[in-house]
Parts: C-alpha cells; sequence; structure tokens
C-alpha cells in the first residue's frame, strides 16, 4: 500500500498522467494487489475477535471491508485514464464531474477512513490486539485520505502525507496479522 501511494503522482491532471504513464499504472497494480490482500485479511483480523470487539468493530469491519471494495473496483480508472488523457483529456474531468462517479467515490472513501478508523479504535481497546497496531490502523487511513486532497488542492510535496498514512495503515493491519500468524492461538 505504501509503495503503491509513494508511486503514484501526487496530482491526476491530463498532462500527469500522460507523463507518469508508467508510475501510474504501476501504482494502480500494486493498490489492486493491496486491496486484495487487505480483502483477505481482514475477516481472518476480525473474525476471531469479533466477540471482543463488539459493535464497534464489527461496523468498522463492515465499512473498512466495503470500502476497500469499492475503492479496489474504482482503481480500474488507473488502467484507463493514460489512454483518456491522450485520446481525450476533456473526458477525465467530465468522468471526475459524473455525479455516479462522485458518488461512488465519496461512499468508498468514506467507507474506508471511517471503517478503519473504528475498526482501529476497536482493535485498541481489545486486548487480544497490541494497542499502538489499532492506533496505527485508526490514523492511517484518514491520513492518507488528508494526503491525498492535500496534494491535490495545495501542493503535491504534500504527497508525503498521504504515503505516511498508508504506511501506518499498513503497519497496523500487518503488525497483528503477522501475530496471529506467528501464534496461532493469539
Amino acid at each position: 500500500m505504501a509503495v503503491a501511494t509513494a508511486l503514484h503522482p501526487s496530482r491526476e491532471t491530463p498532462a500527469t498522467i500522460v507523463e507518469a504513464e508508467v508510475r501510474l499504472v504501476a501504482a494502480h497494480a500494486l493498490f489492486t494487489l493491496s486491496s486484495l490482500f487487505v480483502l483477505l485479511g481482514l475477516p481472518g483480523l476480525y473474525g476471531p475477535k469479533s466477540a471482543r470487539m463488539g459493535r464497534l468493530g464489527l461496523v468498522g469491519f463492515l465499512a473498512a471491508f466495503t470500502g476497500t471494495m469499492l475503492i479496489a473496483v474504482s482503481g480500474n480508472f488507473g488502467f484507463l485514464a493514460p489512454v483518456l488523457a491522450s485520446e481525450s483529456p476533456q473526458t477525465i474531468d467530465a468522468i471526475n464531474r459524473y455525479l455516479p462517479e462522485v458518488a461512488l467515490n465519496g461512499v468508498a472513501f468514506g467507507g474506508f477512513v471511517v471503517g478503519f478508523v473504528l475498526l482501529g479504535l476497536a482493535m485498541a481497546k481489545t486486548a487480544s490486539f497490541p494497542r499502538p497496531s489499532g492506533l496505527l490502523v485508526a490514523v492511517g487511513a484518514p491520513v492518507q485520505l488528508v494526503g491525498f486532497a492535500l496534494a491535490q488542492f495545495a501542493s503535491p510535496a504534500l504527497w508525503a502525507v498521504a504515503v505516511l498514512g498508508s504506511m501506518a495503515l499498513g503497519a497496523g493491519l500487518a503488525w497483528p496479522g503477522y501475530r496471529m500468524w506467528q501464534h496461532p492461538a493469539f
């Protein structure tokens, strides 16, 4: 996830998409792969500890799973964007303003952020998980999204915020996953 974020261009304009096509496609391939790993890992992380995580954990799990799935699906645009940017640049702006696309992205990112914040908080308050791992999850998702927005609307230099957020989220998910793999009774 962090490598995909680091590779991804900080802005997605037709010019930057054409200019950074290889990086963009590689980033989206890695985002797709990392989303697959998250979708496969979340049930294993949540399932055995679900009773201890309560309703907060359930809502967080469902929202994080849904948000991750929708982001993975909408990530397909990264494979189409270079063709559109070189053949029909105005189409990219039209797609980004198209209400169903805006709504899908809103639900995807909202579910992703809210879901991981709630799941991370449930993890942090459950003795079964290392508390810092839950805090990394709860902080990582919103920091990643804020970094995306800051880089798009303020300065591409702020893309580092998105990279740090994805590192925190990935570490927060990997830490208990690794412990569970090493110690199945965990």
